[in-house]
């Protein structure tokens, strides 16, 4: 009873590929290979040498985990309340393991790489959809789920290019999707919304087969009856892992909705070579459309969300050094590359060789 209710809200299911391989099978950890291209054939003449290469491979493991929820029911309430107590627990097990599943999912897409990020600091649009599909390079035909919020229908089925679900002339047509734009079937998602924390809000576009997850037992229910307290606990378990599989198969569009203030840990400095330089080192990454820059001062910098900065300089990588004089402070900024409008920004303390 509780299996057939776990898809009910499952709004990433249609995209993501079941592994059963460890059900039944003893182990709680899947190893599977990462091959790199080999690199193009070449021309040989005749009686010349072909020299082979080596076949590059690295492994990826997913762990799987367990998931549960518990849900109590005394008598009294099974005897006074309205309806069916022990469905409604059931029902609730139900909702709650779906969430958590869905959450995991959510939390593989936002793992993918900057490469794979496309980077807006203006409100979800037609061109952002088109722009952001240039990730894909020539791979970008095939179904494809675009993940929206839902307030963003009613600016994307305005579009001219705006096809109605009934209207597509495909073969598979995902649950949930209203609509298409550029081959891109948008599915409205509760938990696609703005994050304070982070300043961002996070679309996704995603491909079958980018993500899977591993089964090692399906959902599991038992009940417990305790005649001393005259109640019963209805246990659901799962055993499962999400994982991103293929990222050449997802892109993020980031919309940035504020100037975050980025941890300690984010930019770190070094002493360089020459006197009184130093290096900067940025350990996060900018999405497409977006570079750090940085300025040099005495004091700590501040930028404003929405307005450009001035006067700053592109950051190369953690091995270029920077001549910073008397400078003892660094202000770090993501900006968009077209305006240098920052989004996100942290000081660093500056260490220079003597």
């Amino acid at each position: 009873k509780v299996e057939a209710k776990l898809t009910d809200n499952m709004v990433f299911l249609p995209i993501v590929d079941s592994d059963d391989t460890l059900v039944g099978q003893p182990g709680d950890t899947l190893k599977f290979p990462v091959y790199a291209y080999i690199g193009d054939a070449s021309d040989v003449s005749e009686n010349g040498q072909i020299i082979p290469v080596a076949l590059s491979e690295t492994f990826t493991t997913a762990t799987v985990k367990k998931t549960a929820k518990a849900v109590q029911v005394t008598d009294e309430a099974r005897l006074s309340g309205h309806g069916d107590p022990i469905d409604e627990a059931t029902a609730q097990i139900a909702k709650a393991i779906d969430n958590k599943t869905d959450n995991d999912v959510l939390a593989a897409l936002e793992g993918v790489s900057t490469s794979r990020q496309y980077g807006t600091v203006d409100s979800i649009s037609p061109d952002v959809v088109s722009d952001s599909l240039t990730i894909f390079g020539e791979d970008d035909a095939g179904v494809k789920a675009f993940y929206i919020a839902p307030a963003d229908k009613a600016t994307l089925r305005k579009s001219d290019d705006f096809i109605k679900a009934t209207e597509i002339g495909q073969d598979m047509i995902l649950s949930g999707a209203f609509g298409e734009l550029f081959g891109c079937q948008m599915i409205p998602a509760n938990k696609i919304k703005s994050d304070d924390a982070s300043g961002e809000m996070r679309r996704f576009i995603v491909k079958p087969g980018a993500l899977k997850i591993i089964n090692k037992q399906g959902t599991f229910v038992e009940s417990k009856r305790e005649p001393d307290y005259m109640r019963d606990t209805i246990f659901a378990s799962k055993h499962y892992t999400v994982y991103l599989y293929d990222e050449s198969k997802v892109v993020m569009i980031r919309q940035f909705t504020a100037l975050k203030t980025l941890s300690d840990d984010a930019v770190s400095s070094a002493a360089g070579a020459e006197s009184n330089g130093t290096m900067l080192d940025i350990k996060v990454g900018a999405p497409v459309g977006y570079k750090w820059v940085y300025k040099l001062g005495t004091t700590d910098g501040s930028g404003t969300f929405g307005t450009a900065l001035t006067g700053y300089t592109d950051w190369v990588n953690a091995a270029t050094e920077i001549a910073a004089s008397t400078s003892t402070k660094a202000h770090v900024c993501l900006v968009n590359s077209s305006d240098n409008k920052p989004v996100k920004q942290i000081n660093v303390t500056l260490t220079k060789k003597a």
